[in-house]
């Protein structure tokens, strides 16, 4: 079986244990999706994903975190276990892992557009998402929608976002015209920032908590329909012979503009 109890804890020492199998599988969209499971690593994620409330399952740690598996035995209900250096490694991405990796459950109930709303359509690059998740939650971006983008679960964008993916609004949609339809309807101005005919300057465009923009993706930008359905469109401006911005940039410039509306 390649495990025994220690302490309140089963303590795996075979890489062929099906426990440890399946949660590297997690790595895996299919299986993810497949679960309604997800992964992901790390001593502070772990922390943040715990005070967040965010459902955990299974906790897998090294042996040199035992007394820190310890101690969370009375913060958790999941099934903790410690494994050796080499089932570790079975489990871990991370070039240089602190021992913690996590099981969680995918939240069945879809989340709602509320508050100050921001698009990210077709952005796939899994670095990108989380740094555009975590831009959100420190610019106090309420709802985060994402067209056609990296899935938010993969563990590279959950160990980019720093522990912001635990509390931001992130809202998964499908068809992107329907939804900035839903959001013209509620209120909102929606602006894709891209140039075109109509497209008008960042820094002479009048802002507010119902602008809504939306950045593509790295190489081909916004789709025409989305464009021509928006009818007017946003560009920022940058000096030199710059064509472009990194889609994070773009998206953390603009956030930016939109929590000025708070201040």
């Amino acid at each position: 079986m390649g495990f025994r109890r220690f302490k309140g804890m089963e303590y795996i020492t075979s890489r062929n244990n099906r426990t440890i199998i399946e949660a590297a599988k997690l790595k895996d969209r299919k299986y993810r999706e497949l679960t309604g499971l997800y992964c992901f690593e790390g001593r502070k994620l772990f922390e943040e994903a715990l005070t967040s409330g965010t459902p955990i399952v299974k906790v897998f740690a090294r042996e040199n975190y035992s007394e820190t598996v310890k101690n969370l035995l009375d913060r958790t209900d999941a099934s903790i276990y410690t494994v050796t250096e080499s089932v570790y490694a079975k489990l871990t991405e991370d070039k240089a892992p602190d021992g913690i990796f996590a099981v969680a459950k995918i939240p069945t109930e879809p989340a709602c557009i509320k508050g100050s709303c921001f698009i990210l359509s077709e952005v796939r690059d899994p670095g990108n998402i989380g740094t555009c998740i975590r831009s959100a939650r420190a610019f106090g971006i309420d709802t985060l929608i994402l067209h056609s983008c990296a899935d938010i679960y993969n563990p590279k964008v959950i160990r980019s976002t720093m522990g912001a993916f635990f509390r931001q609004n992130m809202l998964i949609c499908e068809d992107i015209i329907s939804t900035i339809d839903t959001l013209t309807n509620m209120g909102y101005r929606v602006l894709p920032t891209t140039l075109s005919d109509n497209s008008l300057s960042l820094s002479n465009t009048k802002i507010n908590q119902k602008t809504v923009f939306i950045v593509g993706n790295e190489g081909h930008g916004i789709s025409q329909q989305v464009t021509e359905h928006c009818k007017t469109s946003v560009i920022i401006p940058m000096q030199g012979d710059t064509e472009s911005l990194n889609a994070s940039v773009a998206a953390s410039v603009l956030m930016w503009e939109i929590s000025k509306c708070k201040i």
